[in-house]
């Protein structure tokens, strides 16, 4: 292996351990309130989608409770006015749990890459926006599953979801699919746009 390289992934190595090191503890005070942030962005862009009123939220240690109802009036086969009062429990931790070493890599390449300093505040920027909009997708589609579900449990919720289109195995199979990969996999993609973009900066600026 070359010296040059060799002193790369060197660096690369020791500025994941520094942030790692560093960001670890900041998560740890954090999460939950990142967590339950999101949580409530999702739930309220999901209630919104599909015209259900939010009635109460409830947090329960790391979990959120949503108790919610119809927004639309909807009548049963009596021709009488009916609500719907059913909740669902959320919890993030799953979604997230990969963030400390997510911030670590993306630091670590970034700061041993050369590159003006603009280009890298606004590639790191960039980079936890994309994390950000990662974690409300997956979140967004495994909230629908969860209504889905809920809805098997009630003919009236059933009815009212159904008003719209909702492809069920295709969200249930995203849903699983992205639970037990994305966060995982999440450093790693992150990673392949951070390096690919500062090979972009490099080759613009080689004499930076």
């Amino acid at each position: 292996m070359k010296p040059l390289i060799r002193n790369n992934i060197l660096a690369v190595f020791l500025y994941f351990l520094v942030s790692f090191a560093l960001i670890l503890p900041l998560w740890l005070q954090v999460n939950t309130l990142y967590n339950h942030t999101l949580t409530n962005i999702v739930f309220h862009l999901a209630a919104l989608k599909y015209e259900l009123t939010i009635t109460q939220t409830h947090i329960q240690d790391k979990e959120i409770v949503f108790s919610f109802e119809n927004s639309t009036p909807i009548k049963d086969f009596n021709d009488r006015m009916r609500v719907i009062n059913a909740h669902v429990t959320l919890h993030t931790g799953s979604v997230t749990f990969n963030v400390p070493m997510t911030l670590a890599l993306l630091l670590a390449l970034t700061f041993s890459f050369r590159a003006p300093r603009k280009k890298k505040m606004a590639l790191i920027a960039k980079s936890m926006l994309l994390l950000f909009l990662l974690h409300v997708v997956t979140l967004y589609v495994i909230t629908l599953s969860t209504l889905i579900q809920s809805a098997e449990s009630s003919a009236l919720m059933h009815f009212y979801l159904n008003r719209f289109y909702l492809p069920r195995e295709f969200i249930f199979n995203t849903a699983s699919i992205l639970n037990s990969y994305a966060a995982r996999f999440e450093p790693f993609l992150l990673a392949i746009f951070v390096w690919w973009t500062l090979q972009s900066i490099k080759n613009k600026y080689p004499a930076s």
